[in-house]
């Protein structure tokens, strides 16, 4: 133990016995995990308590030569928790176990340094290196640092494979020269460069990505990186895509409703007849009037016939736009005739005091078309007349 390797070696280094009693140690094991522990103490005392009893019982099982490593958290000099990588061997022929102690690092070749989950079987279920092993593995999250000429310095997390790469890939590759054709999330990277924290979302790879831009600012309160955290929502988008296509379909199934509750026809010529039926409310009213009077204007008709043969029911407000329906297409140069007003219909009219006096009326569709053809006929006599044929 008193080897120039031994003492001089920059990482810790300890023996112990099989009991965990502390033998020999170099000077960077009493540097991080201090002179009182390591003096005469036990290993065990420093390992977290969730797990000390797995780590002296893997102490007490171990063969000659056998070897064992495993992360776990320690006690350090200041008496703080943290994370180290434990690597044990018992020495052939001797009781003695030789235990090398590496610190684990919060970033090693741009990927959180946090163990894969086989690896972290004896730290506490609320460790954070077990939250946020969980959270890269199996949430669709990348994370990424970049530095300020646009490098990846950490690129890790499940949801680097929903963009196409596999985490780690991009280390050393400009983010700038890769997605540089993204003017919107360039935008906001350099807008967290200059010391704003931005939220943004976007579409892309039919995937919704939300994402947050932080800056990461050196002990003088620059700048000089940037943490990217981007959660891919492909749920999501799908659920949009979904919803738009249901939306789509729903609007063209209710223009066939509304073109079979208003289908005007050409009977003849320049004689429009636009069958009603059902119950016939304002709002009906209103988008037969826009329908009607626009192919009154497209078709120059004499005659447009409002056939309520199939209509049960109107009420004061209805018959009222009816009857404005009618004075609107009188200004437009044809004449309205209404047809097929049932005995219920009539009867509500009489009883709501409604003039029908200045309204043409035939008993049914074919009586209106008959009335239709009998003027259009006469009108055209008196017109040869008139220029002497």
């Amino acid at each position: 133990m008193d080897s120039a390797w031994f003492q001089h070696c920059p990482g810790i280094l300890v023996v112990t016995s099989q009991e965990g009693a502390i033998s020999g140690f170099n000077p960077e094991a009493e540097r991080v995990l201090g002179a009182e522990r390591v003096r005469g103490g036990s290993l065990f005392e420093s390992v977290h308590p969730d797990h000390r009893d797995a780590v002296a019982s893997s102490w007490a099982t171990m063969n000659e030569g056998d070897a064992w490593s495993a992360l776990c958290q320690m006690r350090d000099v200041e008496g703080i928790y943290r994370s180290f990588s434990l690597h044990a061997r018992r020495a052939p022929g001797r009781a003695e176990v030789y235990v090398t102690i590496v610190p684990t690092p919060r970033v090693s070749s741009g990927r959180l340094a946090v163990p894969p989950a086989e690896d972290l079987t004896l730290l506490p279920a609320a460790s954070p290196e077990r939250v946020l092993r969980g959270i890269l593995d199996n949430v669709d999250i990348s994370v990424y640092v970049i530095d300020q000429q646009g490098d990846y310095v950490v690129h890790d997390g499940k949801g680097c494979r929903a963009g196409g790469f596999e985490p780690g890939t991009l280390i050393g590759q400009n983010l700038f020269e890769i997605f540089g054709g993204d003017v919107g999330s360039m935008t906001d990277i350099r807008r967290a460069f200059a010391g704003e924290v931005v939220h943004a979302t976007s579409e892309a790879l039919d995937v919704l990505w939300e994402s947050w831009f932080l800056p990461i600012r050196n002990e003088a309160g620059d700048v000089t990186h940037m943490l990217g955290l981007t959660l891919a929502k492909s749920d999501v988008k799908k659920a949009m895509v979904d919803l738009r296509t249901k939306m789509d379909l729903i609007e063209r199934q209710e223009e066939v409703i509304r073109n079979l509750e208003t289908p005007v026809i050409q009977v003849w010529e320049k004689v429009l007849t636009l069958p009603m039926m059902g119950v016939v409310d304002s709002k009906r009213v209103a988008r037969v009037m826009d329908d009607l009077l626009s192919a009154v204007v497209r078709t120059s008709a004499r005659f447009a016939i409002l056939d309520m043969t199939g209509v049960d029911m109107v009420d004061t407000a209805t018959a009222s736009h009816l009857f404005s329906l009618i004075r609107a297409i009188r200004l437009l140069g044809a004449e309205g005739i209404v047809t097929g007003i049932r005995p219920t219909v009539a009867q509500t009219a009489v009883t709501l005091g409604l003039d029908l006096s200045s309204v043409t009326t035939c008993a049914n569709l074919r009586e209106g078309l008959r009335l239709c053809i009998r003027r259009m006929s006469e009108e055209n006599r008196v017109r040869r007349s008139e220029m002497g044929q």
